[in-house]
């Protein structure tokens, strides 16, 4: 692993924030279109997403992408702000085993999974929901 000088480290860390920070801002200005689907796609989606709980952070650019991502595919994820409160952070922690966002949560038949990174996120919901179709672009908007 690749160590970086302190001074590297300090401009990826404000980067971030800052990225973090417009992101945030641009979340809450630019309401997400979803997909339009038929009464029973959408029902499906309902059903399923009532067993997905998403653990993010509103100053995270992978969180706001992955919540943004899951309202342009027509999901209803239920959403945990872990920065504003604390019981969905021990949650997080205690049932994942992690303090890492996002992170979904699917409660399920044989109890539930948690999946952490963003990419396999992605893949999961496009796995879980293959016949139906994907929001085409993949952007952090």
């Amino acid at each position: 692993m690749r160590a970086f000088p302190a001074n590297e480290v300090d401009v990826m860390s404000l980067t971030r924030h800052l990225k973090g920070k417009t992101l945030s801002f641009v979340d809450r200005i630019m309401p997400v279109k979803p997909l339009e689907r038929t009464p029973e796609e959408q029902l499906l989606l309902d059903r399923e997403s009532r067993r997905m709980h998403l653990y993010f952070c509103p100053e995270c650019p992978s969180s706001i992408s992955i919540k943004r991502y899951c309202e342009r595919f027509g999901l209803h994820v239920v959403q945990k702000d872990v920065q504003r409160v604390n019981a969905y952070r021990n949650e997080l922690v205690n049932g994942g085993g992690e303090s890492r966002v996002p992170c979904l949560r699917v409660d399920g038949t044989e109890g539930e999974s948690w999946v952490y990174s963003p990419d396999e996120i992605l893949e999961f919901i496009n796995n879980r929901f293959s016949v139906l179709e994907a929001p085409a672009e993949r952007t952090m908007l």
